[in-house]
Parts: C-alpha cells; sequence; structure tokens
C-alpha cells in the first residue's frame, strides 16, 4: 500500500484487539455484521485525537464534498440514514428496519461511546431467531430503530444526497450537469451500491429489481463508471463469499416475472 494517508489494519490485530475469531460465533455472518462496530471502537480507542469518526460501507463511493453532511451532523452524537423507501417498497422491506448501515457518524464523547459500547455488546449477543427482532440476516442493523429513544443527540440525516441506493432511487430523479451528478436538484453526494454483483466477464447485476428500479439512462451511467473502476483493480471480483441470506420462493417468482420489465444488468460490451 503506497497511500501515506492509509493505515491498514491486518485480521490478526483485529481479533487480538477484541478477543474475537470467526469461530466465536454461529455463522461467518455474524462475524462480519460484529465488526461494523468494533472497527469504529478500536479506532477511536486507538486514536483518540478523532473528534468524530465517519463510518463508510464498502460498497459506497463518494461524489462530492462531505460538507454539507458534516454541516447538518453539527454537534450531534450519533447520526445515521433511514432508507427513505418508497411507500410501495416499503410494503415488502418490513424486516430491514427503519435505518440503514452504510452511513453512519459517532462523536468521540460519552453517548457516542456508550453508543458504539452497547452496539457492540448487541451485536456480540445477537444470534439466529433472536426473541424481538425480525430481522435474520442484518444482525448490525435491527438494532439501530432503537436508537433514536436510547440516546441523546441523535441525528437522522436528512441530506437526500447521501446514501443514495437502488431502494430509495425511485424518489429521485438522476442528471448530470458539468460532470456532477445531481438527485431531484441536489448533489449527489454518497452512492451506495449495495447488492452489486458481477456475473459475468462484462455482465454486473445491480440487485435492483425488488425496488422496482431500472437502472437506465444516468442512473446507468453512475453504475457503469463504477463498474469500470472497480474492475481496472484488476481484482477477482466474481467472487463472492456466500452467506445464509435465503429468498423465499414468492421473492424468487417475482424476480423471474420482473426481469421482463426492469432492467438491472451493467453490460460493458454495450458501452463500447
Amino acid at each position: 500500500m503506497n497511500d501515506k494517508n492509509l493505515t491498514p489494519i491486518s485480521i490478526d490485530e483485529y481479533n487480538t484487539y477484541f478477543n474475537t475469531s470467526i469461530l466465536k460465533f454461529e455463522d461467518k455472518k455474524q462475524y462480519y455484521f460484529s465488526a461494523t462496530p468494533n472497527l469504529c471502537l478500536y479506532l477511536i480507542e486507538k486514536y483518540p485525537g478523532i473528534n468524530i469518526l465517519l463510518y463508510l460501507d464498502a460498497d459506497v463511493y463518494v461524489y462530492d464534498s462531505l460538507n454539507s453532511l458534516y454541516e447538518e451532523f453539527s454537534d450531534s452524537s450519533v447520526g445515521f440514514c433511514s432508507h427513505r423507501l418508497h411507500p410501495i417498497i416499503d410494503l415488502f422491506t418490513r424486516s430491514y428496519g427503519k435505518y440503514n448501515v452504510g452511513v453512519n457518524l459517532f462523536r468521540n464523547s460519552e453517548t457516542g461511546l456508550k453508543c458504539l459500547r452497547d452496539w457492540k455488546s448487541d451485536c456480540d449477543s445477537w444470534y439466529p431467531e433472536i426473541p424481538g427482532y425480525k430481522l435474520k440476516f442484518f444482525s448490525d442493523q435491527i438494532f439501530l430503530d432503537s436508537w433514536p429513544e436510547r440516546y441523546e443527540g441523535v441525528k437522522i440525516i436528512e441530506n437526500i444526497g447521501v446514501n443514495v441506493c437502488h431502494w430509495n432511487a425511485t424518489n429521485y430523479k438522476f442528471t448530470k450537469q458539468n460532470e456532477r451528478y445531481f438527485v431531484n436538484g441536489e448533489p449527489l453526494i454518497i452512492y451506495h451500491f449495495s447488492s452489486l454483483r458481477k456475473e459475468s466477464d462484462t455482465i454486473w447485476n445491480a440487485g435492483s429489481i425488488y425496488a422496482f428500479v431500472s437502472i437506465k439512462k444516468v442512473l446507468l451511467e453512475i453504475y457503469t463508471e463504477y463498474v469500470k473502476l472497480l474492475e481496472s483493480f484488476g481484482l477477482d471480483n466474481m467472487k463472492m463469499e456466500k452467506m445464509t441470506h435465503k429468498e423465499s420462493l414468492r421473492k424468487r417468482v417475482f424476480h423471474s416475472v420482473m426481469k421482463f420489465f426492469i432492467n438491472e444488468k451493467i453490460d460493458l460490451k454495450s458501452d463500447k
């Protein structure tokens, strides 16, 4: 790694710091999701000079200045985004919680640290079929529902350009002007490429059918540019760790029918 501004954290260092391992969990999924609060805690505890920690999922891309995000967060202790689902889509996704783990902010304060430590404890103790939680897959995300009542100084980010994704794309008109992207006229700041996967040498899938979103026009350009960037690193993008996220028969039938009406493919050949 040549970038002096990046500091890698090895798996061994991470496991030793938290006295954890993948063997301590019922399945890999739980180990991976427990890392979300752990990594945030690690950074603040290791580097106490941090005032505000911005956590971003690995599948997001920053398109514009983050200044407006920090300005909105202001003097809050914890910040995160709702899914901003279209009401129709919301009918089909009740089990994903109100909020999304993709863009989170934590202040290095008593409240911010308490939230992180509670979140770590919740993730460490969660298990499949735990009573009181409908969400069976994203086991780090279910706890955010209680945060606005549980902690003071919580800020739900309202900037629509932050954490845009296929699940809320039906709310927006995507445009491009002077090499900048916009959603409903507001700058696109962070796009969350959740569910994106590579299917063949030239075909990627945005996983957008369940959100009734067709990848076309400006949105297709956004996805195509991002996919080309991923491909430029020469990694094995076909390799994906499969976790226990099973789709119901109803969902599989729905997908089979809707693929004739909604495009979720990014074809790199057609862009040449």
